[in-house]
């Protein structure tokens, strides 16, 4: 037989039937580092499988009809002290009446956890009132209600639908003295997350109470109000809880709340309590502000209970269920786990609940990236994914960082189909232009310049230092992982040598895809960087298998598959020449940015219309044998142990394909010429992937080691040189003339399309009023520029000391002109 241990964390509601019926104390329910109780099975014991039999998510239990709704509320006073109308204390107060027993969840004495108890008096009922918004120790009350059952007593057991799930099958079936009440449940939250959220919240002071529905300061509401013993009152409305952003957006919840199965109209319970949120829109009648409970009455035991309570109500109204459940997205669906819950916990023990909390609601990041991830390339893409991937693994929440041009004009239209597929996966950036982008320093620890091709100088004309991390922090850690010249040099000048130099020195670590970049930063850069693999070898290839399989397209049994970059005559005569050797039908996959112009150039087998990356790894993995002009086409056809052939592409970089081919022992499968193919049959001989593998694995570790030693090493010191800050300044500069040219040529199309007179006054001042907000703003920064360049030392030398007052004139007088033309424009 099994035991409970068969059912998954991620599914387990931690309802305690499990542990409430092993006749030998074999299961004890411990909290798990996230804070959440789960049951633990000891070697007491001796696999009777009770546990399993009443198991929720293993037998789950069938759901009541969709019930009649009601609008209700007790009298004034009970609503005071409760969380909405007051429903609770009305049901409870009609089974004490009749010597039954009533179990709910209360605080413990010092406020740190929640359990569920037993009351037989009404006396006793007061804990059990309000909400707790922390999951609730069941403890052993299953085995109590089986007792008071026993004894011919009534019971009234209330809790959220799984702890009612669980209590049915802990006891065997339902029970003609059992009622039961399940709450619309918003999500099980964490007993770690609470207390690390009160110790903060309170300074560590005593608590003497806690209410997450207080209406003494809030009315009908759901703030958070905590009483300490000193006399303060801690007080935050709804919407200025930290606790309530972390509850009702899922992170702080339970796994599996994510899922729940008890998140609809048709319940399990006999009765369904909520509050009845937005029933003015109903009628304004049945909201006083004093709480308005919502009552669903699910079985013919809810309906002859609620029966005897309507005399006690002061409101009983039927309403549609239907249009109130618009209100309460629990009684339609569960809420989704944050995408980013697991990362707040993995912050939660080092920084507490608040700065967690930033983290966790994907506002705070502990990597900024930055790289070719947008660009239109399959490659690219990919890489980036894998970088993504690798640094989650490490517990790391990144954000990409879109790279803005120099002269403010956007990328290809295909770049979208890139980001769309990343922001599937990862979080993506605000776009801002190129002297905006220090404000990411705001939301990001560090950040990391990324593999491919980022470091060649023709990148400066475009996008300036920023693959050099111009716009970081100088306290901020700056790491490069396999980052790429293209080449085994550097082309730039010596004035963008020496200042892609002294950015390079602020760097805490460097590393290079290509083995010849060590010596390309030693010589050009006089930086120390490590060689590191490409990161799309970092991740298993089940990682890139989920993207594949997502796609359903027809393809020949067996085929040559050419992905084609550049396409020549020369590689079409290879590819026909592999095809007619191996006896293979051909498809040709074009690149992504380049497939206009390449499907002109290429005649040879069926060209793929463009592929999407899911379909792009779709294709690799499929093909009997690859050929390809494109580092990363290479990559793919090792990591899904294709026999391949790559052919050196001297346009995009000689030494990425004799990097590989030297790391991996793959010299043979690397040709100049289809000359090459024809004379030469060893590039045909079977790979040894085993002895490939062997390889990735080391390279592997050595690269995760590298990252890891990155992270965890203090960062080093940084300043600012002549060159940085001559480089920031001119990247501020063309920034202001962009931003001139974009204002004035909005201006002047809305004035052009309007004939409002007032209205374009409006329009100009509005603009006037925008450009001098910026212009403000770029003041600013001449001023800390110029700080800066004081303590650098720098303002007096000779590129320097006109540039501050330069640029202040030539502000002004572009001020002066804009604010002209528009004028000029209104007139």
């Amino acid at each position: 037989m099994s035991n409970i241990s068969i059912v998954a964390q991620k599914d387990c509601t931690g309802c305690g039937a499990c542990f409430n019926k092993c006749p030998k104390e074999a299961i004890t329910m411990e909290y798990n580092d996230e804070g959440f109780q789960f049951p633990i099975v000891n070697d007491r014991c001796i696999d009777c499988g009770l546990c399993v039999q009443v198991c929720p998510v293993i037998l789950p239990l069938s759901h009541h009809p969709v019930p009649p709704a009601y609008a209700t509320w007790a009298s004034d006073e009970i609503r005071l002290q409760s969380s909405s109308g007051g429903m609770f204390t009305l049901l409870a107060q009609e089974i004490i009446e009749k010597k039954g027993a009533v179990c709910g969840a209360r605080y413990s004495e010092d406020y740190q956890t929640v359990y569920h108890d037993w009351a037989t008096c009404s006396e006793q009922l007061a804990p059990f009132r309000g909400s707790k918004y922390v999951q609730s120790e069941i403890r052993s009350v299953y085995k109590q209600a089986k007792e008071f059952l026993k004894e011919g007593k009534p019971v009234l057991f209330t809790g959220c639908p799984c702890q009612i799930a669980g209590l049915y099958l802990y006891l065997g079936n339902d029970h003609p003295l059992l009622y039961t009440v399940d709450l619309v449940c918003h999500g099980s939250n964490s007993v770690k997350a609470y207390r690390s959220f009160l110790a903060e919240y309170t300074g560590g002071k005593e608590i003497a109470k806690v209410d997450f529905r207080d209406k003494k300061y809030f009315t009908w509401s759901t703030p958070t109000v905590v009483y300490l013993k000193n006399g303060e009152v801690k007080k935050a409305a709804w919407d200025q809880s930290m606790w309530n952003h972390g509850f009702l957006e899922g992170v702080i919840c339970r796994e599996n709340c994510g899922a729940c199965p008890y998140a609809r109209t048709e319940r399990i319970a006999d009765i369904t309590l909520a509050d009845c949120w937005q029933v003015h829109r109903i009628d304004p009648k049945y909201d006083d502000r004093k709480g308005t409970s919502l009552l669903l009455v699910n079985s013919q035991k809810g309906q002859n209970l609620f029966e005897k309570i309507k005399s006690k109500m002061k409101l009983c109204e039927e309403i549609s269920l239907d249009n109130i459940r618009k209100y309460n997205g629990q009684l339609n669906s569960p809420t989704p786990s944050h995408r980013s819950r697991s990362v707040f916990f993995d912050h939660l023990d080092r920084i507490g609940y608040h700065k967690s909390l930033w983290y966790g609601r994907g506002m705070r990041f502990d990597v900024g990236i930055v790289g070719w991830w947008f660009s239109s390339n399959y490659g690219s893409t990919l890489t980036y994914y894998a970088l993504g991937k690798i640094l989650s693994a490490m517990k790391k929440q990144i954000l990409l960082i879109p790279v803005p041009k120099l002269d403010g004009t956007g990328w290809d239209s295909d770049s979208v189909h890139s980001i769309n597929f990343l922001k599937k996966h990862f979080y993506i950036g605000k776009n801002y232009q190129c002297d905006m982008m220090y404000k990411y320093n705001g939301y990001c620890d560090s950040f990391m310049i990324g593999s491919d091709q980022v470091w060649a100088a023709s990148y400066i004309q475009a996008v300036g230092y920023t693959f050099f991390l111009d716009f970081v922090d100088l306290q901020k850690k700056k790491i490069a992982f396999s980052a790429s010249m293209g080449k085994d040099s550097f082309s730039g000048d010596g004035n963008q040598k020496a200042t892609a130099s002294d950015y390079l020195r602020r760097f805490d670590a460097i590393s290079v895809r290509e083995k010849s970049g060590i010596a390309v930063c030693k010589s050009n850069f006089d930086v120390e960087a490590d060689h590191i693999i490409d990161p799309v070898f970092f991740c298993d290839r089940q990682d890139y298998d989920q993207i594949a399989d997502t796609v359903t397209v027809k393809t020949p049994k067996k085929y040559l598959l050419c992905y084609i970059l550049d396409p020549t005559s020369d590689k079409e005569k290879a590819a026909v020449a592999i095809a007619q050797r191996e006896k293979l039908e051909i498809l040709v996959m074009l690149g992504m940015r380049e497939y206009d112009s390449a499907k002109k150039n290429w005649s040879v087998g069926t060209v793929l219309h463009k592929v999407s990356s899911e379909e792009f790894l779709y294709y690799i993995k499929n093909c009997s044998f690859l050929f390809t002009d494109s580092h990363h086409g290479t990559c793919f056809g090792i990591i899904y142990h294709r026999q391949y052939i790559a052919m050196v592409n001297e346009t995009r970089g000689r030494t990425r394909f004799e990097s590989v081919a030297d790391t991996f022992g793959l010299h043979q499968y690397v040709v100049e010429s289809s000359a090459h193919i024809t004379s030469n049959g060893n590039v045909f001989s079977p790979i040894n992937y085993v002895q490939v593998d062997a390889i990735i694995e080391q390279q592997k570790q050595i690269g995760l080691a590298w990252l890891q030693d990155a992270f965890d090493a203090p960062t080093l010191p940084a300043t600012e040189t002549v060159n940085t800050i001559a480089a920031r300044e001119h990247r501020d500069y063309r920034a202001v003339k962009n931003l001139i040219g974009n204002l004035y040529d909005r201006n002047k199309e809305q004035i052009k399309n309007t004939e409002d007179l007032q209205r374009n006054n409006q329009k100009i001042d509005l603009s006037i009023q925008e450009f001098g907000s910026r212009m403000l703003s770029y003041e600013k920064r001449l001023s800390q520029m110029e700080q800066s360049m004081k303590r650098a030392g720098t303002l007096k030398k000779k590129n320097s000391i006109q540039f501050i007052p330069g640029l202040r004139s030539t502000l002004k007088r572009i001020w002066l002109k804009v604010v002209h033309k528009i004028k000029q424009q209104g007139e």
